[in-house]
C-alpha cells in the first residue's frame, strides 16, 4: 500500500471511529472534548500502521488517553471503534495486527481502575476503606487475545478463538457480522502463514467454522 492510500484510508476511518465514540455513552464525552485532537491522532497513526513493518509507538496516543482521562474499559470501546471503521477498507490481515498491537500497547499502560482526580486515583464500586467490599468483589476476568505465531489465546491457553473469545467477538461486533467474517477472514490468512502444518480446511473450521449460519 502506498503512502497517499494509506493516509486516505486512516483520515476515512479514524473520522468515522471517532464519529462513533463520540455517540458511545462509555466514553462519556471524553472523546468529543478533543474531536480534533483525537481524529488527528488516529489519522496519523492509522497512516503509519498501514505502511510500517511494525507497529509504531504510540506515545501520542498514550498521552491523548491520559489527557482524556480513558480507563482501561473506556479505551477497549474505542479501540472497538477503531478496528470496526477500518475493517471496511480490506487492508489485509498484517495492518490489522499491527493496529491490534499498538492498541495492546496502549491499553497496557493506562491504569485500570480509572482516571485520575486531584492527584488521587479513582475508583469503581464501593469506598477503598470497605475491606468487606473489596473481599468479595469478583476478580477482572483474563483477556482472551491471539499470541502470535503460535495463536493460542492469553487467557485461557486454547487454541484460538477459544470458547470464551467466541463469545466476547459476537456480541463486540453484534452478532454474525461481515464486520466480524472479515476480521475473523485476515486472522485466518495470519495464522495460515504462522503455521505451515495447519491446513486451509482447518483453519477455516478454527476461525470461521463456529460462526451461527448467518447470510452477511
Amino acid at each position: 500500500m502506498d503512502t497517499r492510500t494509506a493516509r486516505q484510508i486512516g483520515s476515512a476511518a479514524a473520522s468515522e471511529a471517532v464519529r462513533r465514540a463520540t455517540r458511545d455513552d462509555r466514553l462519556r464525552g471524553r472523546v468529543a472534548e478533543r474531536t480534533p485532537a483525537w481524529e488527528s491522532c488516529l489519522r496519523e497513526l492509522l497512516a503509519e500502521a498501514l505502511v510500517a513493518d511494525v507497529a509504531p509507538v504510540p506515545e501520542r496516543l498514550l498521552l491523548l488517553c491520559r489527557q482524556s482521562q480513558l480507563s482501561r474499559d473506556a479505551f477497549d470501546a474505542l479501540g472497538h471503534h477503531l478496528l470496526s471503521a477500518l475493517l471496511p477498507h480490506r487492508v489485509g490481515a498484517d495492518a490489522l495486527i499491527r493496529v491490534g498491537a499498538l492498541l495492546g500497547t496502549v491499553r497496557g499502560r493506562l491504569h485500570p481502575a480509572g482516571p485520575a482526580r486531584n492527584g488521587r486515583r479513582v475508583t469503581t464500586g464501593r469506598p477503598a476503606g470497605n475491606d468487606a467490599a473489596r473481599r468479595y468483589t469478583a476478580p477482572r476476568p483474563p483477556e482472551h487475545l491471539p499470541t502470535p505465531p503460535g495463536w493460542f489465546c492469553t487467557g485461557c491457553g486454547a487454541a484460538w478463538p477459544c470458547p470464551t473469545k467466541q463469545s466476547q467477538l459476537l456480541v463486540e461486533f453484534g452478532g454474525a457480522s461481515a464486520g466480524l467474517a472479515v476480521y475473523l477472514g485476515a486472522c485466518l490468512v495470519a495464522a495460515v502463514q504462522d503455521l505451515p502444518a495447519l491446513s486451509l480446511a482447518q483453519a477455516r473450521e478454527r476461525f470461521l467454522g463456529w460462526l451461527p449460519r448467518t447470510r452477511f
